[in-house]
């Protein structure tokens, strides 16, 4: 294939990428070929020769920005701090990735809540069970500091871990709710996992 061709073939699927996160978060698990297609005003059985499916276009979407917070977060863990601290660290983490990826939060909601309840569950799409697994591993590692931070007295309220652990992950989906609407700047993340840790100090 010639360098022009291919040229054009990579920036004829970056613009169905684009289309598709909008149209993926306005249908959320109804979304289907036709209407990405009727979004991008082109015939459906054109779309399939870019992509053969949603799946497909999924993976290259969370592909691009897919990232495992385990990496940090276990890095994390090494650094000799204070239990709630590593709690800190770790909200900070996913905060930022969220900040930076919010678009790819929003589909991954829009088709993910099964995953969220039973975890035999598999998507279609590589990426979001890759997420899922890293949401789940992030999970339990941040369950482990919270189990240790209430043995040590570091947190004065009494609540079990799993519930220390929900209201964490709810309160970061509800500030990622807010920066739908106006992010504040990046510099201002730290400030927010203080106000969402000082609940239980």
């Amino acid at each position: 294939m010639s360098q022009s061709k291919q040229k054009r073939l990579e920036q004829k699927r970056a613009t169905i990428l684009a289309t598709a996160e909008s149209v993926l978060i306005k249908y959320g698990k109804g979304a289907t070929m036709g209407d990405i297609a009727k979004a991008l005003d082109m015939d459906k059985s054109s779309l399939y020769y870019y992509y053969k499916g949603i799946p497909e276009i999924l993976n290259a979407i969370l592909d691009q920005e897919y990232y495992d917070f385990s990496v940090n977060i276990n890095q994390i863990r090494k650094e000799n701090k204070t239990h709630i601290d590593v709690l800190k660290e770790m909200v900070r983490v996913i905060l930022e990735f969220y900040y930076d990826n919010l678009e790819i939060l929003l589909i991954i909601l829009t088709r993910i809540f099964p995953l969220f309840i039973d975890p035999e569950t598999r998507e279609e799409s590589t990426a979001i069970n890759n997420y899922m697994d890293s949401y789940r591993e992030a999970n339990a590692l941040m369950l482990e500091e919270i189990e240790l931070a209430l043995d040590k007295r570091e947190f004065t309220v009494r609540f079990s871990p799993q519930m220390i652990l929900q209201i964490l992950r709810g309160a970061v989906f509800g500030v990622c709710a807010v920066w739908r609407q106006s992010k504040p700047s990046r510099q201002e993340i730290p400030s927010i996992v203080d106000l969402v840790l000082s609940m239980y100090l």
